[in-house]
């Protein structure tokens, strides 16, 4: 999420009260404020997060219960808890923080009924409709409000031009678009209404940047078998491959008449059944195909295209792995001039780490980071997504260090790795640090060298990774996993301790446990994966890093490891050796 735009507490106590006054005007008790914008994604710009106008909350994932007496409700999960508490006013905002395995929502949809709120609103194109049910069950009335009428009273930013949607090399990505709706769909009568920008840019196999941190581009779509109609809006510009992309046509015009286009195309193709996913479609989009197409012919598919697109081709992954070569240096690059920096007796703060990680990036071939570089020094290391890196922070050498970051390279797929760090390996670091360093280690061997049957539960596996340190009394308040792709975060497949997604080959997925101590500072070590059928055991399936940079021999204490974890570290460090990735080499 773009950092660079802020607003003061005196703007967001003003905020808070003109939708206060919106409420009364419309009878609500309550009013639900999402994170997400008209497309549900997840990393939106502050300008466009409605969330952030009445809380000052930077992070990409939260829930807002606005009660019509009392303080602004902000619902974060454990990622957030330290971050919000430092971001919110709390005389105006209660940070609710949700653990264990409870979530947001669950929380949220609790206080509903526990407040007696009775007439709820929200926004009827920034709430999934699968999340409106859930409200509409514990509220006795719900209320949506029509796009732009919180811009009435709210003074929203507008968001900036947007880049040109280009077309992506075949060398660079899989099967053509027609390849891949005529395998999804049955018959010509089939379709699919798509607001999901990764599952959009997917089928299409174009990349537009349009968002901070995300390589999709603003449009809705309607997928048949024989052709993909992508709806933008006039101000898109839209390249000249693209627009001649076989099974592709890009029709122009406001989203106020998509309603009429819609209506113009079922009178065309007389579809007889458009599915729809409830958890990625916002409620206004589905009262307009209830319009459209009436009840009967709309039919639910959960998770929509991302049980396809999960599933990466051989070219594709061979693409992932070129892009995270580039990261790989990039990652290692940074860790190397911060450490050679500190030993040198130069001043480095935690904000000129978080731009000389972009840098590096950039040297490598990046056209944008995947997601918001986390550069967490000392005790900011357990701020799970700490986002707001200081120039105050002055790296010193004895700090442990935090560094998550990924980016976009050619063909437009994310990359996402974490190491930790210390500053100068030439001093000792904390006892501490190296317990913590060494058992999230062996969280990650574990997990990363597992043999498991196909169709395995991700559960399953997140248990693998939390084992060593449960058994020293540490665990991590987030999931062990998340599917990788177009996006950084992309859906089907997921590892966690509630995850019940079934492992399949092809997919490629985050292993990243955690050790976070509140003051003192954390450890995450994060490589993607990907599944492959294991060469020896049928029905068997096992990872394959994407990820080759070596662990800081500094923070490891080699009497924490067994055997066998020291055979399979060494295997690692030595590739990452012969790819000069190698932490060891830094003295």
């Amino acid at each position: 999420m773009n950092k660079s735009f802020t607003l003061s507490n005196q703007t967001i106590k003003s905020n808070i009260a003109k939708l206060k006054k919106v409420m009364t005007e419309r009878g609500l008790d309550g009013m639900y404020i999402s994170s997400f914008d008209p497309f549900l994604n997840e990393y939106v710009p502050l300008q466009d997060n409605h969330r952030f106008y009445v809380t000052g909350f930077t992070g990409s994932m939260a829930e807002v219960l606005v009660p019509a007496n009392g303080r602004v409700r902000l619902y974060v999960d454990g990622r957030y808890h330290e971050q919000a508490d430092l971001e919110v006013d709390a005389t105006e905002v209660e940070v609710m923080k949700i653990g264990g395995d409870s979530s947001t929502t669950e929380e949220l949809v609790r206080d509903v009924k526990k407040l007696g709120i009775k007439k709820l609103g929200y926004e009827a194109d920034r709430t999934a409709l699968g999340y409106l049910k859930r409200l509409s069950a514990s509220a006795h009335e719900t209320v949506g409000l029509e796009p732009g009428e919180l811009a009435k009273a709210i003074d929203f930013e507008p968001l900036s031009a947007l880049k040109e949607i280009q077309l992506v090399p075949r060398e660079w990505r899989g099967r053509d678009t027609l390849e891949k709706t005529r395998s999804i769909f049955a018959h010509e009568k089939q379709a699919m209404y798509l607001t999901a920008l990764d599952s959009i840019a997917w089928v299409t196999n174009c990349r537009g940047f349009h968002l901070p941190f995300l390589s999709s581009f603003y449009a809705k779509a309607l997928v048949t078998k024989e052709k993909v109609y992508v709806f933008v809006t006039p101000e898109t510009p839209v390249g000249a491959k693209a627009k001649k992309e076989t099974g592709v046509e890009f029709v122009t015009l406001p989203f106020k008449d998509l309603p009429r286009e819609l209506d113009r195309l079922q009178n065309a193709l007389h579809l007889n059944e458009v599915w729809f996913d409830p958890q990625m479609i916002n409620s206004s989009d589905f009262a307009m195909l209830v319009k459209i197409f009436g009840t009967d012919l709309l039919k639910e598919k959960a998770g929509g295209f991302f049980e396809y697109q999960s599933i990466k081709e051989p070219v594709e992954l061979k693409q992932m792995e070129a892009s995270f070569r580039k990261a790989d240096k990039a990652i290692f690059n940074t860790i190397k001039w911060v450490k050679d920096s500190v030993k040198a007796g130069k001043r480095v703060t935690e904000l000129d780490l978080y731009h000389e990680t972009t840098k590096k990036y950039h040297e490598q071939g990046a056209v944008e980071q995947s997601f918001n570089t986390i550069a967490g020094v000392g005790p900011n290391g357990s701020i799970i997504h700490y986002g707001t890196p200081s120039d105050e922070v002055v790296i010193k050498d004895t700090d442990m260090i935090l560094l998550d970051s990924g980016g976009y390279f050619e063909g437009g797929w994310a990359t996402d790795t974490t190491r930790t760090f210390f500053a100068d390996s030439t001093k000792k670091p904390h006892p501490k640090m190296v317990e913590m360093y060494t058992l999230t280690l062996k969280g990650l061997l574990a997990c990363q060298t597992a043999v498991f049957p196909e169709g395995t539960k991700g559960m399953v596996l997140d248990g693998l990774a939390r084992t060593p340190m449960r058994k020293k009394g540490f665990d991590y308040n987030h999931g062990t996993g998340h599917g990788v792709g177009i996006h950084v975060h992309e859906p089907g497949v997921r590892i966690s301790s509630v995850s019940t997604v079934p492992m399949k080959a092809g997919q490629a997925v985050s292993i990243e446990p955690g050790i976070y101590v509140p003051g003192f500072g954390g450890v995450r070590l994060e490589n993607i994966v990907y599944t492959e059928k294991h060469p020896e055991y049928p029905g068997m399936l096992r990872f394959v890093p994407f990820v080759y940079i070596g662990f800081d021999p500094a923070l490891i204490d080699a009497n924490l490891l067994n055997s066998e974890e020291k055979a399979i570290l060494e295997e690692y460090e030595a590739e990452c050796s012969r790819r000069g990735t190698s932490l060891r080499a830094i003295k």
